[in-house]
């Protein structure tokens, strides 16, 4: 069975509104997995405080982790079998790009400019994380590449509001 977790406890800084809201938000992801036949659908949420904004499963940050490589350390810790990420911030993601994560033999997706996406990562449940060394790419290091071909555009995350 696959978990898809939905990333949604960030500040949004950078963007200068709360990205789980946007463009459809968690919301619109979660009916996505539901679509995509997914059982299980976990929201990250952040802070306690944030834990009324989402339906479904969800799950404030532990007062224990300090940053997102802890938060989702802990998460592969609580969860078995594999994991399909996707941070709220995956505007673009539709049906068959979700399809393709979930049909891969997992690893991290490359957008349409060939960057690693480690928040769509696909982990099945015998792959084990890297030490985080702090960052979250670390996490994936030693993930393989996924190349979604057309699909590549629906990988991309957005941080700005020029993105």
């Amino acid at each position: 069975m696959v978990t898809v977790v939905l990333l949604a406890g960030g500040k949004s800084r950078r963007m200068g509104q709360d990205k789980a809201m946007m463009k459809g938000g968690v919301e619109r992801l979660h009916t996505l997995a539901k679509l995509c036949g997914v059982e299980r659908i976990i929201t990250l949420c952040g802070d306690v405080s944030r834990q009324p904004m989402f339906e479904g499963e969800t799950w404030p940050d532990p007062l224990s982790c300090s940053s997102l490589s802890e938060v989702l350390e802990w998460a592969f810790e609580n969860i078995e079998g594999d994991i399909q990420l996707i941070s709220c911030d995956s505007f673009q993601l539709e049906r068959e790009g979700l399809e393709f994560l979930l049909a891969s033999e997992g690893g991290v997706p490359l957008d349409e400019n060939g960057y690693r996406q480690p928040l769509l990562t696909n982990c099945p449940s015998k792959w084990k994380l890297a030490s985080s060394k702090g960052n979250v790419s670390s996490l994936f290091s030693g993930f393989k590449d996924l190349e979604p071909g057309v699909l590549a555009y629906q990988m991309k995350n957005f941080n700005t509001p020029l993105d």
